[in-house]
Parts: structure tokens; C-alpha cells; sequence
């Protein structure tokens, strides 16, 4: 048997395939045999792979265009190897790739999959950043953030066992693979940087609108496929002050030409798996909002607790529905007014992060990709990385207060933060929150004019 079965599916990527190619033949580990799909190609990717046709360790095949994950099947049916990876027709190898990852598979039993660091690079292959993964075991335990799509090394066994690739998403394959994976099988990885992988206008990761929403279909299906019988029961509650320090987010304020709550209200109540939903609030404009809806309760707060912590109001909506309807839900979604993008999908991936990777809390974030800094004695500091290596550990994530989810007895300890905390990101048009005149001024743009578009 071949050690190593490399497999490049291959779509109108002429003018990179030769390196990607090149890449493999020159590797030091020499026990490998590589696939080549060309996906239906309509630009000069079939002149290329003519250079290679006679090659006895590479396999040529040529189809009409079924996409990445059909191909992604059809080298697995294809593969002779032990192990198997990806290579996109775009990347390129490390020379010592094959050897460190094989080398990982071979000597460690308990381990199904093993992925590397690699070097980010643009249209001309030049090295833009060195990106650094969380070390597993040592530096992370929750397994929220997955191997990169290409160039991690899987068991083939390991594949055939999950069924491949899941046809029905046309990206984010590595998502959906990984989240399967996780459930029986333990990954591995190495801080050294073994493959370059390209950006460029053409790369399918620069569509991340595409990417989240595709990631959101997957943990739906998942969830409902492999998790039934343990979806939470989950009580949405929509906090409101009664005398906000900002007028533009009263209840009524007009934004886009609709009351700021019913954004709110109308997105909790297309939610799929919030079981019931409550305002809290003494503030009469915000009951009578919520009183047009049938399906929204309303528990008015006392004064006493009118601008405290917010796991206070949380704990008396508690105390009421369990003293007087008995209701004790498993988790609690919190869902400010101020956040008037927020999707009901939205509520939904929250509460599909905390079913697959069992945590405590889940927070709504939007990534933050400039480099940031902390005043200390010196004056500024960077807190997130250093020009040129971005580490994983170190990205910062804004809470965007669109959603907090926690489990119940989280709640009841006097946090919304439990000990595990996994995360939704949102782009920065969905994650705009009023607390100024400009905010305002934005979440309204972007609701007539960017967000229709």
C-alpha cells in the first residue's frame, strides 16, 4: 500500500497547478502517489497537466465540473494510500510535509488526523503572514476552531468511516468534515509551517459572507441529524431599560421606518429553537410593543433591580416562571434591543455551538483583524500580533452584545460567562450596536441601502 495518497482537485487553476504539482514530486518522503482532478477546467489546466501524463505516481482524471466536494469523493474512491490529503490546485507544499504528517500518523495510534501551521501568501507567492495554530492539549481544549480545509493528513479509514465528504455544501468542506470528526476521533497538530496557502481575488475564502452562512447550514444539519433528543430548552429574554442614557435606543425609536424593538422582537419569534420568550422591562412603550405579539411574555421588573447586573434580571424572570408556571429551561438567550441586525439564524447558531461543542456559554463576536494596543508605562503596547506571525491565541474577539447564551446554571452563579465559552462570528455589517449617533446613523444605512443590495 502507498503511504500517502495527495489529492488536487483542480478548476480553471492553470496558472498555479504546475507549483502545487512540483510541490509534491519534490517532496523528501518518497512513498506517495498523487490525483489530480481536473474539475471540468476551462482555461489551459489541461496543457499543464500534459507535462505530467506519463508521470508513474500521478493519476490524471478529467471530468465536467462537479464541484469540490463531488471531487473531494471521487479522489477518496481513488486513493491507494494509508493516509490522504488535500492539496488545492492553488497551494503548495513544504518539502518536508509528507514526512512530519506521516510521520505523526505512524507513530501515534490514538490519532486520526494531524494539520500543520502554514504561511499565508498572495497572487505572487509572497509571503504575507506565518500563521500559528493553537497548540491541542496544551494550549486549547475546545475544538471550536478547525483544521484548515487543505493539507491536513487523515487516516483513510478514518474517512471512509464518516462517509467522505457531505455533497450537499459547495464550501466549507473542512468545517463539516471536522465537526464529525471531532464527535469519535482525536486530532493532532504540529507548529511547524508546512504548506503556503493562497489568497487572492479568486480564492473562494474571500467570500465570507458565503463562508458563515454555509457554516451556519452545516451545524443546523448536524444538530438535527446526529443530535436529537438534546436540543436545550432555551428561554429568550429581551432586557429593557426603562430609562436608557441614549434616546436612540428607546423602544419606539424609528430606525429604517420601524420601532427599534420589533427588529428584536420579530427575529426572536422566527428563531427555530428558542422555546418560549420574555421581556423584562417596566418600560410601558416596550410592553406595549411586546403585547401586539402573542407569543411574547412579559415580566415587569421592579424598580429595585431596574439598572443592576443583568444576571439580576435574568435571576427574577427565573424565580417567576419557575415559582408560578414551574418552567425551568435549560439555557437562557439574552437579546439586547440595541443590536437591530442581529438574524434569527443567529439565535439559532448560538444555540447549535452549544449542542456540538458542549459548552457553557456561547457570545456573538466579530473578529478583529488591525492590530490593536494597550497604554502601559512605556505607552502603547500591541495585545494581539506581531507584524507578519499572526497566532491563533492571540486574535481579538469583540463582543458585539447581539447574542449571549448560557446555560442556566451559569446564569444562577452570577455570570453569563461559564467556564467554556464557544463562539459565533458575525460580519461587521451584522454586528453593529447603538450606542451613539453615528451607530445609529449606520445600522440605519446599512438596513435601507447595503444590506438590501
Amino acid at each position: 500500500m502507498t503511504k500517502v495518497t495527495v489529492y488536487s482537485p483542480c478548476y480553471n487553476y492553470g496558472n498555479y497547478l504546475d507549483r502545487a504539482i512540483e510541490s509534491v514530486i519534490s517532496q523528501t518522503m518518497n512513498d506517495w502517489e498523487l490525483i489530480v482532478i481536473d474539475d471540468g477546467s476551462t482555461d489551459h489546466t489541461g496543457d499543464v497537466l500534459e507535462k505530467y501524463a506519463s508521470h508513474s505516481k500521478i493519476k490524471i482524471v478529467r471530468q465536467e465540473n462537479k464541484g469540490l466536494n463531488a471531487s473531494n469523493n471521487i479522489a477518496l474512491r481513488l486513493a491507494g494510500g494509508k493516509y490522504v490529503m488535500r492539496l488545492d490546485a492553488d497551494d503548495y507544499l513544504d518539502e518536508n510535509a509528507l514526512l512530519v504528517l506521516s510521520n505523526i500518523l505512524d507513530t501515534r495510534n490514538d490519532v486520526g488526523l494531524v494539520y500543520p501551521d502554514y504561511f499565508l501568501i498572495d497572487d505572487n507567492a509572497n509571503i504575507l503572514e506565518l500563521i500559528r495554530r493553537k497548540k491541542i492539549g496544551d494550549e486549547v481544549e475546545l475544538l471550536d476552531l478547525p483544521a484548515h480545509g487543505a493539507c491536513t493528513m487523515f487516516r483513510r479509514e478514518v474517512l471512509i468511516q464518516l462517509d467522505g465528504y457531505s455533497e450537499e455544501y459547495n464550501c466549507q468542506d473542512g468545517y463539516d468534515l471536522w465537526i464529525r470528526f471531532i464527535q469519535n476521533f482525536r486530532p493532532y497538530n504540529v507548529n511547524v509551517p508546512l504548506f503556503y496557502y493562497r489568497q487572492h481575488h479568486g480564492s473562494i475564502t474571500t467570500n465570507a459572507k458565503r463562508l458563515l452562512e454555509t457554516r451556519y447550514e452545516i451545524q443546523k444539519n448536524f444538530s438535527e441529524r446526529e443530535l436529537t433528543g438534546h436540543t436545550p430548552q432555551v428561554l429568550g429574554i429581551i432586557p429593557v431599560a426603562r430609562n436608557s442614557p441614549y434616546p436612540k435606543n428607546e423602544p419606539n425609536a424609528v430606525l429604517a421606518g420601524q420601532a427599534l424593538i420589533s427588529y428584536t422582537l420579530n427575529e426572536a419569534l422566527r428563531s427555530d429553537l428558542l422555546d418560549r420568550i420574555v421581556m423584562s422591562t417596566s418600560h410601558p412603550d416596550a410592553i406595549a410593543q411586546a403585547e401586539k405579539h402573542e407569543n411574547i411574555e412579559v415580566i415587569e421588573r421592579p424598580p429595585e433591580i431596574e439598572i443592576v447586573n443583568i444576571c439580576d434580571s435574568i435571576g427574577h424572570v427565573l424565580d417567576t416562571m419557575e415559582h408560578e408556571q414551574n418552567y425551568i429551561p435549560d439555557a437562557i438567550c439574552v437579546l439586547n434591543i440595541n443590536s437591530p441586525l442581529r438574524r434569527a439564524q443567529h439565535i439559532d447558531r448560538a444555540v447549535n455551538v452549544m449542542q456540538i461543542f458542549d459548552v457553557d456559554s456561547v457570545i456573538s463576536v466579530s473578529e478583529e483583524l488591525s492590530p490593536c494596543y494597550q497604554h502601559d508605562r512605556n505607552g502603547l503596547r500591541p495585545i494581539d500580533f506581531a507584524t507578519g506571525v499572526r497566532l491563533e491565541k492571540e486574535a481579538i474577539y469583540k463582543d458585539n452584545s447581539a447574542v449571549h447564551l448560557a446555560r442556566t446554571n451559569v446564569v444562577r452563579g452570577g455570570s453569563l460567562i461559564g467556564e467554556t465559552v464557544g463562539h459565533l462570528t458575525m460580519l461587521p455589517e451584522e454586528s453593529v450596536k447603538i450606542n451613539s449617533e453615528f451607530e445609529f446613523w449606520l445600522a440605519e444605512n446599512l438596513l435601507e441601502d447595503f444590506l438590501g443590495r
